[in-house]
This record gives structure tokens, sequence and C-alpha cells, in this order.
């Protein structure tokens, strides 16, 4: 339950939070000795290794040495990692702690910024309110900060602060985010993050507040979680109507953001497409995106990939019927060919077979007619010789 911050109640504010100011700066101490402490223990490794591999050495244990150089090869990586982290524990700067006088003074400035104070005993928490937040005609409502006191000094919290809605506007696209640089009550402070830190640590609440609150009434459109122009919902690229986040697709191939009935999905990846970045494949149908589509290799023609892996486009069709029919015609004339030559061939033989008889006949009947002219021939050993009369 809130509590108003009396003179008494300030008192004590300020003095849990100076309480919690002393904790850093003992965890600070506590970091550096957790890290100097570990250092430590790898150079006593070290050193119990140095008498070993001294006595490896010694006896001529070659083996057992080559273990230790490996094993000291590792140490040697761990302590030059850990002399770095231990630098860095003992080099941060010193903290100082103010007084509880101080931390009232700025309770009681915060106070006349913010017209008041607000306090939760139970939990700890004190916290203000901003007046409403107005940014490029875009009414986000006023936001209550609330700082958890007890997680000033304890580095496991989620959380220090926390920004709170209370009259919530929020994203039509995400109801968590109620501004622009608040996402589920955390705040992305972006550069100013370092200053509100810096704030906290030295205990100058009013400056913690203020930082907060200036984050707040400005806009930084790269670090929004959702951006002013997209707070009361995107607007579809191709009819223009205002659309929720549960309304909203996005296209793949256009990078815009569609209505549900300007946009679809790929038949073949199911991918989201505006209805613009949809083709259809002339051989299948199929209504497909541009990453699905392609042209054939042999006639250029537009078609999705499926059909064109599956050879499936008309000219491939056409071709291999060309090649059968102009094959066919081939074997015929071959085979016209082969039937002619055959019969020039049997022509060629049967003539020269008859002109061979003829010349045979004609010989025998040459041979008769000289049969009865021919003198009568005398033989020999010597050969033969015609008789003379």
């Amino acid at each position: 339950m809130e509590d108003e911050l009396s003179g008494r109640r300030l008192w004590q504010v300020a003095g849990a939070i100076r309480d919690q100011l002393h904790a850093i700066r003992m965890n600070r101490f506590r970091d550096a000795q957790s890290q100097v402490q570990s250092l430590s223990s790898d150079m006593t490794e070290l050193e119990s290794v140095r008498r070993k591999l001294n006595l490896c050495v010694a006896r001529g244990w070659t083996a057992a040495a080559g273990s230790l150089l490996e094993q000291a090869t590792r140490l040697f990586r761990t302590l030059n990692y850990g002399s770095l982290e231990a630098e860095k524990a003992v080099g941060k700067p010193e903290v100082t702690v103010p007084n509880i006088r101080d931390i009232l003074e700025e309770l009681q400035q915060a106070e006349e910024e913010f017209e008041g104070l607000r306090y939760y005993p139970e939990d700890q928490i004190l916290s203000i309110v901003t007046d409403a937040v107005e940014l490029q005609d875009v009414y986000l409502g006023d936001f209550e900060v609330q700082l958890h006191i007890p997680a000033l000094g304890d580095p496991s919290f989620r959380s220090i602060y926390r920004i709170v809605a209370l009259d919530p506007h929020p994203s039509v696209r995400n109801e968590v985010v109620t501004h622009p640089h608040v996402n589920e009550e955390r705040l992305c402070a972006g550069d100013a993050g370092a200053a509100i830190d810096a704030a906290l640590a030295g205990g100058r609440v009013c400056d913690f507040f203020m930082l907060v609150r200036s984050v707040l009434t400005n806009y930084n459109r790269d670090s929004a979680y959702v951006t002013l122009e997209d707070w009361d919902g995107a607007t579809c690229h191709d009819c223009g109507s205002v659309m929720g986040a549960d309304e909203t697709y996005y296209c793949t191939s256009c990078d815009y953001e569609f209505c549900g009935e300007c946009s679809s999905c790929c038949d073949h990846c199911d991918e989201t497409t505006c209805l613009g970045c949809l083709e259809t494949c002339p051989v299948c149908e199929d209504h497909v995106c541009s990453g699905c589509m392609t042209t054939c290799p042999e006639c250029g023609q537009r078609l999705c990939r499926r059909c064109r892996e599956e050879a499936r486009c008309p000219c491939l069709d056409e071709d291999p019927e060309n090649e059968e029919e102009s094959h066919d015609n081939s074997a015929n004339r071959t085979e016209s060919a082969t039937e002619g030559g055959e019969a020039v061939s049997a022509g060629i033989t049967a003539g020269g077979d008859a002109e061979e008889t003829a010349a045979a006949v004609g010989a025998e009947a040459t041979e008769e007619g000289r049969g009865e002219d021919r003198a009568p021939v005398h033989s020999d050993r010597l050969g033969e010789a015609a008789l003379l009369p």
C-alpha cells in the first residue's frame, strides 16, 4: 500500500538507500577478492607443476615431463585470462557512499520536482509519477517510475526499476509495449543508460528520476520497440487499411506488409506473399512466389521450378517427338536405299550372268566353227605342230 513520505519516513528511506549503496561498495570489494583468490589458486597449481617438472627432469622421466608441460600450457592460458579479470575488478573506480543527509536532500528535491513521492513500505519501492506523455500526436498517458531499493545492492535482481503505465495506451501491435521505449515495464534507456546507472550508484535519486523522465518524453525511432508510425496499427501497402498485429502479413518477396485480403501464400514453399508478387505457372497453373519461379533454358518461358525440374515445359515435350519422327524418316530412307541397292546389285549380277552365258555360247560356237577348218595337229614330246599337207 502506498504511504505518504513524512519527515521521519524520508529519513528511513534515505537510510535504506544508503545501506544499499554501502552494499554496492562491498560487492565491488567482494568481486575483487574473488578474482584475486582465483588467480592465486592457479598460481599455486603452477608452483606444484614446477616442482614435479624438476623431479621428472632430474630422473629422466620424459613421458611424465611431457604431460606436465601440457598441464602448464593450460594453466598459462587460465592465468592470462584470470589476471585480466582480476585487473578489471581491482581497477574499478572507488564508489563514494553519500551520507544520509545528502540522500535526504535528493529525496526532497525529487518531491519538489515531481510534486510528491510515493513509497510502498512492504516492497520498499520509491516512485514518482510523470505528467501525461504525448509523442508526435500519439497519446501514451502518464507513467510511474518505481525504484526497488533492495535491488540497488543486489545484482541478482532482474531490474532495479520499472516503468508502469497508469493510463495504458499500448501499441496495437504489441500490448506489452506501453511506450516506444518500454517493453514489459522495462526501459530501453539507450545512450542515457550509463548516466542512469551512475546516478543510482552515487545515490543521486532526483537525477535518476529526471533522467528516466527525459527518456520517456523523447522519442528515438532507431531504438523503439514499436515505432510511433505503427503505434495504432500498420497500414496495408495495397489497400491502405489499418491492421492490428494479428491481422498483418509480411510479404517475403517485396518486404511490405499487407492485410489478409491482399495476401496469400505460395503453393510450393508456403511463404506469405502478397497477391501482386504471386505468379501463375503456365504449365501446372500453381500460384507461386518469385523465388519459386524460373525460366526454361530452351525457350526462355517463365515457369515454376518444379515443372522445370520435371521437364514439363511444352518446348521440351515437343523435341522428343520431332526427334522420333526424324529418326523414323531417316530409318525409312536408309531402308529404301538398302532395298534399291540390293535391287541394283541383283540386276548387275543377273546381267553379268547373262553376258557370261552368252559369251560362253558364242565361244563354243566359234570354237566349233574353227574346229571344222583346223588342220590336223601332230603331238610329240616337244610340243604340238600342225601337219602340213
